[in-house]
């Protein structure tokens, strides 16, 4: 009994949640994970497209999974098994075995994020022109920011990625819908825009400088 509690405890963990990560082997990109009660759905960040559905079961430590269609080369009789750990907001995913290398190179050892539901709000032109300008992690990775007919753009030219919309969410939060990643702008005592704040696997810190 005590053993059939813990493995519906673990399934729980899993069951009807939604994960924001980057897979990553030949075509990395962000996608969501969803698991329902028993399918999972590997699914595009930018346009929710279907990359790969699935089967799945947990134990307490693991989930296994079996193909039912997609884009990977796995057959739908090859299982893969993964083990998990969920700490609060976030999992952490690694191989235990697989003969697909199209699913465990994109799974394996990879970090998750609860994904939450992104509504946009209205922001007036004023608030969003404040945010536009350069800014920069270090002199190889910086991305302008640019205000046009009432919606804010990033674009990273060096970083590979394309002019972008950025959504408000608040009138600090906004979020990067192609990469499936949340900012925070911050400001100084003065009320100035001096920075903003990726919020992806870790946090990362581009300072305005323009």
């Amino acid at each position: 009994m005590l053993t059939a509690v813990i493995s519906l405890s673990a399934t729980a963990q899993l069951k009807n949640t939604k994960w924001r990560g980057t897979v990553r082997g030949d075509n990395p990109r962000a996608v969501i994970l969803e698991f329902r009660k028993d399918t999972l759905f590997l699914l595009t960040v930018s346009d929710e497209q279907l990359v790969e559905s699935m089967t799945y079961t947990a134990d307490n430590q693991a989930f296994v999974v079996n193909k039912i269609e997609g884009q990977s080369d796995c057959d739908n009789s090859t299982p893969g098994k993964y083990s998990f750990q969920v700490n609060g907001d976030k999992m952490f995913i690694k191989l235990v075995s697989d003969q697909c290398s199209d699913r465990y190179l994109a799974l394996d050892t990879t970090h998750w994020l609860r994904w939450k539901e992104h509504r946009e709000v209205k922001l007036p032109a004023k608030t969003l022109l404040q945010y536009t300008g350069l800014y920069q992690f270090d002199p190889k990775h910086q991305f302008s920011i640019t205000l046009e007919n009432g919606t804010l753009y990033i674009e990273g030219p060096d970083n590979q990625l394309p002019k972008s919309p950025l959504m408000p969410e608040g009138g600090t939060t906004f979020f990067l819908k192609i990469a499936g990643v949340e900012f925070d702008f911050i400001k100084d005592a003065g009320g100035k825009v001096i920075k903003f704040i990726s919020h992806e696997e870790k946090d990362y810190e581009l300072k305005k400088i323009k």
